[in-house]
């Protein structure tokens, strides 16, 4: 499974006149007969961005469309069930962990949802953010189409 970050996603969506558009377009339609996921961080972050410009209502549509996708699968945490205090003992342990990794709390949310959800790939413009702190392979939109 290949795990895809917020700026794919947000250039493929929003930023139509961004000189990554067509690739992140063409990454879309490229991938869609293989497993393919995002994370819930990733979507709400993407739905933060339509709040922000002002639109709410797109931002909930959004959500519910990849919610509802057959081609792209949600990603969540695994957390514990039991107790307040458990949950939060294993969320931050775990989190903190990757952050030790050299990541900001965003990044590391997402890297953590991705490597619990045995991805091969984490596809992204921000490469930077993730190489070298995970086994994961980390691609932009242009090097995972050349790849394949």
């Amino acid at each position: 499974m290949i795990v895809i970050d917020t700026d794919v996603l947000a250039l493929y969506h929003f930023f139509t006149r961004d000189d990554r558009h067509n690739t992140a377009c063409t990454f879309i339609r490229d991938t869609q007969e293989i497993p393919r996921g995002t994370t819930i961080y990733n979507l709400l972050e993407l739905s933060g961005i339509l709040s922000v410009a002002g639109k709410p209502g797109p931002a909930r549509s959004l959500l519910e469309a990849y919610a509802t996708a057959a081609d792209m699968q949600v990603l969540f945490p695994h957390l514990s069930p039991l107790s307040p205090e458990v949950f939060w003992a294993d969320y931050s342990g775990e989190l903190m962990e990757m952050m030790e990794r050299g990541l900001r709390y965003g990044d590391a949310k997402v890297l953590w949802v991705a490597e619990n959800s045995n991805a091969s790939s984490l596809v992204t413009w921000n490469t930077r953010h993730y190489q070298e702190r995970t086994s994961l392979s980390v691609l932009t939109p242009d090097e995972y189409l050349a790849d394949t």
